[in-house]
């Protein structure tokens, strides 16, 4: 197996998936969050929701790809980090910014596994892992 800090920050998107099945605020998992949005006739935050945790599926599959030594060019790896936390960060300001809402643990798992992600990527850049 190939275990740089490339392929050890595509399984840091594990992080993100776990967060997503724990309670991220209104004691509710990403996916009861993404169907309420949708009930309120707020498509756009629940598709987004729905778009951070595939792009952190693709994450992990292309951590396994990599682990298996197979070629993943280097920009996928940026556009599914930027998807994941551009969408997760899309929501929070544009839905979940309200001083009322709480976040739980759920969200702040999310966001651990962001900064993992990031960091090994950038730590993987300037190791010239790629």
């Amino acid at each position: 197996m190939n275990l740089n800090f490339r392929t050890i920050g595509k399984f840091c998107f594990l992080l993100v998936i776990i967060g997503f099945f724990m309670p991220m605020a209104c004691q509710m998992n990403g996916f009861q969050l993404a169907d309420t949005f949708m009930g309120m006739k707020s498509t756009v935050n629940g598709l987004l929701l729905y778009v951070l945790f595939l792009s952190a599926l693709g994450g992990v599959v292309i951590g396994v790809l990599i682990a298996l030594k197979k070629s993943v060019p280097v920009v996928v790896d940026w556009i599914i980090i930027i998807a994941c936390i551009g969408c997760g960060l899309a929501v929070y300001f544009g839905a979940l910014s309200d001083n009322t809402i709480k976040l739980q643990s759920g969200a702040y798992m999310i966001l651990i596994g962001w900064i993992a992600i990031f960091a090994m990527q950038i730590i993987s850049l300037i190791k010239k892992e790629l």
